[in-house]
């Protein structure tokens, strides 16, 4: 008898695939019930695909990279229908699957994207790629089976060898895969399907400056933190922005759930900060701090990067003063935040040396006019410019 194996719907997202990140079994191997098969990214989360039955795998339909829906068929796996069939000890199996998951998830597979098979690769190759920048894909394992350190360092001779082809010709293009085609599949939708504008203004920093400096004697706590506090305190002054639009069908919502743009190694994602609005801000740090390290580190679930009503994204650390956010559906703003800069300000009538910074409001005109999205604005400036906002923050 022969059964399938099915990517099983996740819950509480609004992410609709994901990318086959790893795949240790081939057609022939045999398998136990429960054992990993693979790992499905969506996003940045590893969902494992496990066997459902003992037997043998029969046929595999994916590969490395591949894009996949819940309800897709990834493999056959032929089953004995009435005796057990013989297998390897079964603690042994787990054991060397359980190896085998582990050792995947440090290091990238070493096939070429091509190939449906996945080869690990040893502690010592893995670390010596890692020191020599070498990106493990590119790696052929002499033995077909596993990366050396051998291997790599042949790899290496024969990188540093120029050929006339490599001298003069360009690489060939490379098509967008895994998470990135994700993303830009998601990007290029919020393009095409939504009416799009920002609005940008000038900040006077100097009150949040010296509210962080202050909060940092007593607690750990980041621009962002401060940015979050008071954008959920302006939402509840404009509920017209704290809004989602989901067909043709907008819902204002009185919980504020806020996304936080991450920049990872390969892409972008939003984990959602709860209830930001019922926080105080020692708790909005402690909860971003923990979303934050979670997604860095792969281990943040779907449910927590979907489900967000506003999103605020900020590339002050990269010296970037202004720019233009594009919306996360089916949210209707995000807002964007630029570095905080040194510069010269009116003080008093007088010139002086003070703080500035740059916000960006993106929105969608189809839900917001231009001038409720202008008084959000307006409103998260006078927040940010006023002392009084930062009583009892820390």
């Amino acid at each position: 008898m022969t059964i399938q194996v099915v990517i099983q719907p996740w819950t509480e997202t609004d992410i609709e695939e994901g990318y086959i990140a790893n795949w240790f079994v081939r057609s022939g191997d045999t398998v136990r019930e429960g054992q990993i098969l693979g790992e499905l990214m969506v996003e940045k989360a590893n969902i494992e695909i496990t066997s459902p039955h003992d037997g043998v795998i029969q046929k595999v339909f994916i590969k490395r990279g591949d894009v996949l829906k819940p309800g897709e068929v990834v493999a056959e796996i032929a089953v004995a229908e009435k005796a057990a069939m013989a297998q390897p000890d079964a603690s042994a199996s787990t054991e060397t699957s359980r190896s085998i998951a582990e050792e995947a998830s440090q290091t990238t597979a070493a096939q070429p994207s091509g190939s449906a098979e996945f080869m690990p690769a040893s502690p010592i190759a893995r670390r010596l790629a890692r020191e020599q920048g070498v990106d493990l894909l590119l790696v052929r394992p002499r033995d077909g089976r596993r990366i050396t350190e051998e291997d790599v360092r042949r790899y290496l001779a024969a990188r540093e060898t120029p050929t006339a082809v490599s001298m003069t010709a360009s690489a060939p293009g490379e098509a967008l895969s895994g998470r990135r085609k994700i993303i830009a599949e998601r990007m290029l939708r919020s393009i095409q399907q939504s009416a799009q504008l920002t609005l940008t203004t000038e900040v006077d920093a100097e009150a949040l400056v010296a509210a962080r400096a202050k909060c940092q004697a007593t607690m750990e706590v980041s621009y962002n933190d401060l940015l979050a506090w008071l954008v959920a305190r302006a939402l509840t002054q404009h509920p017209s922005l704290n809004a989602t639009l989901e067909g043709d069908r907008l819902r204002h919502h009185q919980a504020v759930h806020l996304g936080l743009a991450v920049a990872v190694e390969d892409g972008l994602l939003v984990p959602v900060l709860r209830n930001v609005n019922q926080l105080t801000l020692a708790q909005i740090a402690e909860q971003s701090r923990t979303l934050i390290a979670r997604v860095r580190a792969g281990s943040i679930a779907p449910g927590e990067m979907s489900g967000s009503t506003f999103s605020l994204t900020n590339l002050g650390a990269y010296e970037i003063d202004a720019f233009t956010p594009i919306l996360n559906p089916p949210e209707v703003a995000i807002l964007g935040v630029g570095r905080i800069r040194e510069t010269i300000v009116p003080r008093n009538g007088l010139p002086a040396l003070g703080h500035v910074m740059v916000l960006s409001l993106t929105f969608d005109h189809r839900a917001v006019d231009g001038a409720p999205a202008a008084a959000f604005l307006q409103s998260v400036k006078r927040l940010l410019e006023s002392s009084a906002s930062y009583e009892g923050a820390c």
